[in-house]
């Protein structure tokens, strides 16, 4: 590789990171309307389980207006304890974590962190927004087994459970064909994903899937590999397969205007492999069972939906009807 294509594809990914800052791109964005009613507690609210949350890039544990909106709500509607993960020592390196980290490190102290709470000791429900989705599947594949609190139910919105593979806007990218500044973005920041100090440092790398360096990906990523059990069947560990598959539920919500994730359907397992879009049921991730998808799937465990709208961008009545009342109460409502 050319020293200076490297260079420009090391400060791309640099110039990635402080791009996806911007709002909109990750965090959560709330439309605060709702009626008068949504505070009041659910009838059918005890029993309920505690619950985590882990928020999306460039958002914190406990922004009034985004994730710490959520958590009151939670409180409110169920009367549970809410743990909103924080990896950083204050709000302002908490937002940065989301960009600039190592996703291991920040799972096994989250493991830690929930194996020390002793409101879980019964067992808990999981939020996971945007890529907080997949550090949520991370923990419930890395940590069930370890004599911690079981995760019951995990709902993920709008996360890149199989990985970006460009930058947001570029969805319609036809990679067998030239594309423009698409197609032009997508092998740039191919080429630095992989790179140690890219790999190691920018968040977002460690989910990078580049269809056309898969090789590269399978070998040099250390986070999405792992927990997708890519690696072959040496490499692969039977532990993340029976752990997820002990979910009572995973949900997995879809935006359906979504631009941000490169392709959108990365919330529902597909990938795209240079040509077209793989459902998940088309892959061997699914038809092999490497994490549990297919178990959950056959015993009817494994929810895929919509969420109408663009990237987490949705109101509280609408997580209130979808995510608390189906997936949170005791026992929840299909």
């Amino acid at each position: 590789m050319y020293p200076k294509l490297v260079l420009t594809s090391f400060l791309l990914w640099h110039a990635y990171a402080a791009a996806i800052r911007a709002p909109g791109l990750g965090k959560l964005k709330l439309d605060e309307s709702f009626s008068s009613d949504l505070w009041k507690p659910l009838p059918n609210a005890f029993g309920s389980l505690p619950v985590v949350l882990w928020h999306g890039m460039g958002d914190s544990c406990c922004a009034p207006h985004s994730i710490g909106a959520i958590s009151k709500l939670i409180e409110s509607q169920l009367g549970v304890f809410v743990h909103s993960v924080n990896t950083g020592s204050s709000e302002y390196t908490d937002v940065l974590s989301g960009f600039w980290g190592d996703v291991n490190d920040q799972v096994a102290i989250v493991c830690a962190k929930l194996r020390n709470l002793t409101q879980l000791n019964g067992g808990y429900n999981a939020v996971g927004f945007s890529q907080g989705g997949q550090f949520l599947r991370a923990v419930a594949e890395r940590c069930q087994h370890t004599g911690g609190p079981r995760m019951r139910t995990l709902v993920t919105l709008g996360s890149q459970h199989q990985g970006v593979m460009n930058v947001p806007g570029c969805r319609t990218l036809p990679l067998n064909s030239s594309h423009g500044a698409c197609h032009l973005m997508q092998q740039l920041l191919g080429m630095g994903a992989y790179l140690p100090y890219v790999r190691d440092h920018v968040v977002q790398a460690q989910y990078f899937k580049d269809p056309l360096r898969l090789p590269e990906y399978l070998t040099a990523n250390p986070f999405l590999p792992d927990i997708n059990n890519e690696r072959g069947s040496e490499g692969r560990n039977p532990l993340y397969a029976t752990n997820l598959a002990s979910l009572e539920r995973l949900v997995l919500y879809r935006f359906s205007d979504d631009e941000t994730v490169v392709p959108r359907d990365s919330a529902w397992f597909s990938f795209f492999d240079g040509e077209r879009l793989v459902p998940l049921r088309e892959q061997a991730l699914y038809n092999e069972d490497w994490i549990g998808l297919r178990t959950l799937d056959e015993q009817g465990r494994l929810i895929m939906d919509d969420i109408p709208g663009v990237h987490m961008q949705f109101s509280l009545q609408w997580f209130a009807e979808n995510v608390i009342r189906k997936y949170l109460t005791n026992p929840p409502n299909s």
